[in-house]
């Protein structure tokens, strides 16, 4: 008995000091490859997936050179597929813990693309707050445009976060998912990149990065049409994401008055007239002149300060009405996020029409209301 007993602690010993050397399923950081950026493209046969890397490489882990970063394109039929494929030529495991950037090329923007995003939302280890943009072009060329030596999807990530602090217009991996689940019409961002010039490259502040506007898609993540970078600039007003922003307005005689945006508060309503929602917009702006001399050279008075309240109330309610034209006519959604809005406030309605959202919004009245507030930066007489 007392043999047996000393077999069994022997082997409990045995197996703790097993368990103390760590996983077994762990990797040597050298034997993998992060993915920082991934690209989808159209491709002859499936799809041309782009995988941006940060590879490790022998030597201190804060040493110069001790990342290298390469951009690979993958043809497959699957991101499954192409990341095995990766694995089996690198002789790496393919991380995708520090993912930060999924680009969509513009040709395949243009059809039906979510499939694709299931396999990230499937793992487990994808960063969530993952971006998600549409690029003019191929995405691969996007990724092969760097102002440094390093990658561009981290900065790329970091401007679409900061321009849509409010995070309505913006896309990341939780937020599509959610999209995609509740039917709801939604927005990509169009990032574009273009290399540096030469001798700019490196250059400390430069940036290869420009945001020319956004792509619309409907509820069953069809595309709808594209939104210029003026008309995501207005969206962003009505989201409250728009604070720190320049705005052009005129004048009945044409005159252009340059104002920033120092607060933006929208609140929307919503009513039944028959069996069709109505909806209210309220938009209040907050704004600077931008223009220290005021309208004559000689500083702002309460009457040029009323002249340019009423001037951008009036620019800015016509742009959102042209807005909401096209929204109804050639987008046929996604606009002002007025679906989420019916589904909150008429719950009943949207649980019987909710599927026929695009049918009734083409149908739907929006009044729009616009109260700007001027203030001349402490040089008013």
């Amino acid at each position: 008995m007392k043999k047996l007993l000393r077999l069994l602690l022997a082997g409990a010993g045995m197996v703790c000091a097993l368990l103390m050397t760590g996983c077994w399923d762990d990797a040597e950081i050298n034997g993998r490859a992060f993915v920082l950026g991934f690209g989808a493209d159209s491709g002859e046969q499936g799809y041309a997936f782009t995988f941006q890397l940060a590879i490790p490489v022998s030597g201190e882990s804060d040493s110069a050179g001790s990342i290298e970063y390469a951009d690979m394109t993958v043809n497959e039929i699957t991101p499954a597929a192409a990341v095995r494929r990766l694995e089996k030529n690198l002789g790496r495991e393919i991380n995708f813990e520090q993912l930060s950037l999924i680009v969509i090329g513009e040709e395949l923007s243009h059809e039906s693309f979510t499939g694709l995003t299931d396999y990230f939302f499937r793992r487990a280890s994808v960063r969530r707050q993952s971006c998600i943009a549409v690029c003019g072009g191929r995405a691969a060329d996007f990724f092969s445009a760097s102002a440094t030596d390093k990658a561009v999807s981290v900065d790329a990530a970091s401007t679409l976060q900061s321009y849509d602090s409010g995070g309505r217009i913006a896309m990341d991996l939780f937020s599509l998912y959610r999209k995609l689940i509740n039917r709801d019409e939604f927005f990509l961002l169009r990032i574009d990149a273009s290399a540096p010039e030469e001798g700019d490259g490196g250059r400390e502040g430069t940036s290869p990065l420009t945001l020319s506007g956004a792509s619309a898609y409907g509820q069953s993540g069809n595309y709808r049409g594209d939104l210029s970078e003026d008309e995501v600039e207005l969206l962003r007003l009505t989201c409250g994401s728009g604070i720190g922003g320049a705005l052009a307005v005129y004048d009945e005689k044409g005159e252009r008055y340059c104002c920033e945006v120092r607060q933006s508060e929208c609140s929307v309503r919503c009513s039944m007239q028959g069996d069709k929602p109505t909806f209210r917009l309220r938009l209040e702006l907050m704004l600077i002149p931008l223009d220290a001399g005021g309208i004559d050279g000689g500083g702002y008075t309460s009457a040029s300060l009323r002249h340019i309240s009423q001037s951008a109330e009036r620019t800015v309610r016509e742009r959102l009405k042209a807005l909401a034209q096209k929204s109804q006519t050639s987008l046929g959604s996604s606009a002002f996020g007025l679906q989420d809005v019916v589904r909150q406030r008429q719950p009943e309605w949207y649980a019987l029409h909710g599927d026929e959202w695009e049918k009734y919004y083409p149908m739907t009245h929006l009044m729009i209301t616009v109260n700007c507030t001027v203030a001349g930066g402490g040089i008013t007489k």
